[in-house]
């Protein structure tokens, strides 16, 4: 199988359940990761782009700690620290693209250099618009295209592969090879009747139906899942962004910033999804009002017609925006994780057999306005 470098992105620290269960699978000898060049060097720059922003803001902060009123002694270890920190800036850096490397020789997967063959059929499929080129010198699909010779390369005298990208184009370009499937997202290959056969079998789970019944029904005696969601729902979702077009930011985004107790839980055992290892997926929806903020331009602020039920709270953020703050009522999506004592099951007392710590909110999938 190859992923595509947004799968990676989705999720980079790859601790989901549906990158466990790969994990699982590949130990087990029952997938075989491919990764190449294209999609490694693209999700390592991307990774360093993301820590380099955080380093800069760290030595911004500590540069204005040390231009504050400070004792000598304090002052000192500021700058040591700061001094420690900018000469170790690089090997952080290295090491938050080495990462993915370490991870993958984890899980014995398959690295790919480029090669002239790739470069070659990638430029000419950039020139005579061949997919995944819509039309012919597109620039800004050129990295898909490097994916699509590299799967093709990987695809030469393999039975099968399986492809997960996120990227349209790239599933459209192998929309006629038998050989080739493709998923748009990870838990779409992980839930396929394939993979969930084979995490089946790799447990022994004979009697998985009445397994998910049980888990159901020890949710309904002991509310542990929709507590967790209750309690910890707040914490995942602060800092994401709300996208809507009704949000007067030049970007339709807010960035939630507060949040109030959770409502309305809902959990969907129809869609329960098993990952192997004893370990359970359970779509979940919830309500809850959080704050956010956002960016609004001064004039639209002004042109605001001031009956309107809600007017945003504003503070002056530069000339020409305001920092607005303002409340929204939120349905957020997700999958929250559940995991049992496999090999010492008991549908009688099946309580004993739940690991209460598992227990958590594993994937936010999705954030909308009611």
């Amino acid at each position: 199988m190859v992923l595509d470098t947004n799968i990676y992105r989705n999720n980079p620290d790859r601790t989901s359940l549906n990158f466990k269960a790969i994990e699982k699978l590949a130990n087990a000898g029952l997938v075989k990761l491919h990764i190449p060049y294209i999609v490694e060097r693209e999700f390592q720059t991307q990774q360093r782009e993301i820590y380099s922003k955080d380093l800069t803001k760290a030595l911004s902060g500590l540069s204005g700690l040390s231009r504050k009123q400070l004792s000598q002694d304090v002052l000192e270890k500021v700058n040591a620290i700061k001094a420690s920190l900018e000469a170790e800036s690089e090997s952080i850096l290295t090491d938050a693209e080495i990462q993915l490397i370490h991870w993958a020789n984890s899980i014995n997967a398959n690295r790919y250099p480029l090669c002239l063959e790739q470069a070659h059929d990638a430029l000419e499929a950039y020139f005579q618009g061949k997919p995944p080129f819509k039309q012919a010198k597109v620039r800004e699909d050129i990295p898909d295209s490097f994916v699509v010779q590299a799967i093709n390369k990987l695809h030469v005298g393999k039975h099968q592969i399986h492809v997960v990208a996120d990227d349209k184009k790239v599933r459209d370009a192998f929309s006629q090879v038998d050989t080739v499937f493709t998923y748009k997202n990870l838990p779409e290959f992980i839930e396929s009747v394939v993979i969930q056969n084979e995490l089946k079998d790799l447990d022994l789970l004979s009697n998985l139906d009445a397994i998910e019944h049980a888990i159901e029904s020890f949710e309904n005696e002991n509310n542990e899942i929709s507590s967790n969601i209750s309690n910890k729902i707040g914490e995942a979702i602060v800092w994401k962004s709300i996208e809507d077009s009704s949000i007067p930011d030049d970007n339709n985004e807010a960035i939630i910033n507060g949040y109030d107790e959770a409502e309305y839980i809902e959990l969907c055992f129809s869609e329960l999804a098993y990952y192997g290892n004893g370990l359970f997926g359970i779509p979940f929806s919830v309500k809850i009002v959080v704050g956010a903020i956002y960016y609004i331009f001064k004039s639209d602020y002004y042109c605001m017609d001031s009956d309107r039920e809600h007017v945003p709270s504003v503070s002056d953020h530069n000339d020409h925006y305001f920092e607005a703050e303002d409340e929204f009522e939120i349905i957020v999506k997700g999958t929250a994780s559940i995991a049992i004592d496999r090999d010492n099951i008991d549908l009688e007392e099946f309580s004993e057999c739940v690991d209460y710590d598992s227990i958590a909110i594993d994937e936010i999938d999705s954030i909308e306005l009611c």
